[in-house]
């Protein structure tokens, strides 16, 4: 298994380098040629009804030097993602006939999401918390409201690029990972595949949860881990693994509740010096979160005591 993940990490980092990192950090021409070839990494498919939106976009998005696809309704949109896998940002208008855009949203989600990285944006001209939060729950990464400038398009893509590289990049080492050791990938597959759980499997899994939440009290006071503070610790310990803080806006989208009260959780995880927060210097729009270090530390003492509890 050594061997294994030693040549998994080589070939993953080998991808990085011919496609040259997603950093922008160093000097200006090293930053802006992996701008330039995270463009060229994917297509962008605009979706919108309305031809004038679809043809001010299309400009605006070629000028900025990435390709583009467009689909005039959210089926049509469906199918060029289904024959073109080059197609990794989608940016779509919510009102349209037929289906809209927050049922196109959820499709990608749950058609081809788990299978291909693609990251999705959303254009509306009635924007609002209710609006937000559905785009959010079906995995949207950025709203954007009309009449939308070339500078916050810009922005948008740009994070949408980086985000999508990132995807990418995963998708790739679970590939290696599977065609590297298959024993274990076929394992994985017989366990995805058990789909049935008998009377008794169900009482084993009741016990094995009781015992998760006996090891989270031995890392965490449960008085502040109540209701969806833990799963956005439990999202930010994700992040933490790959080397990222998070939007508090996605943070939030991941417990299920009314976007107010996910930010309510949040301030109280700040409070409890749990969680650092600060505004995203390239974008002052928006909030970054993360784990202070001892609450990463406790997270991944839990976290290895949880995968040891599965024995």
């Amino acid at each position: 298994m050594v061997a294994v993940a030693t040549q998994i990490v080589k070939q993953a980092g080998q991808s990085v380098h011919s496609l040259g990192g997603v950093s922008m950090g160093g000097n200006n021409s090293d930053g802006d040629l992996a701008y330039r070839r995270l463009q060229k990494a994917c297509t962008v498919l605009v979706v919108d009804d309305d031809p004038a939106c679809v043809e001010e976009y299309h400009e605006t998005i070629v000028n900025l030097g990435y390709q583009v696809m467009c689909a005039a309704t959210a089926p049509d949109a469906l199918q060029q993602i289904s024959d073109s896998p080059e197609i990794g940002i989608v940016l779509t208008d919510l009102e349209m006939p037929t289906m809209d855009g927050i049922s196109l949203l959820s499709e990608i989600a749950s058609r081809f999401k788990p299978h291909r990285p693609i990251v999705t944006l959303v254009i509306t001209g009635h924007s609002s918390l209710r609006v937000a939060t559905m785009a959010m729950r079906s995995q949207a990464t950025d709203l954007l409201s009309k009449p939308v400038s070339m500078e916050d398009l810009a922005s948008a893509l740009r994070r949408a690029s980086e985000t999508h590289f990132a995807m990418a990049n995963r998708f790739q080492i679970t590939a290696l990972t599977k065609r590297l050791d298959p024993p274990a990938a076929a394992a994985a597959d017989r366990l995805a595949r058990r789909a049935n759980p008998s009377q008794s499997d169900l009482q084993s899994f009741i016990r094995l949860l009781l015992k998760y939440q006996h090891n989270k009290s031995k890392y965490f006071d449960p008085a502040v881990l109540a209701g969806p503070s833990w799963e956005i610790l439990l999202d930010l310990a994700e992040a933490s693994l790959r080397g990222e803080a998070v939007p508090a806006s996605s943070a939030s989208a991941t417990t299920l509740v009314p976007l107010s009260t996910a930010l309510r959780h949040v301030n109280n995880l700040v409070e409890a010096g749990l969680v650092r927060r600060w505004t995203d210097p390239k974008d002052k729009r928006r909030t970054l979160l993360e784990l202070e270090p001892h609450a990463k530390a406790a997270m991944h003492r839990y976290l290895e005591n949880a995968w040891k509890l599965q024995a």
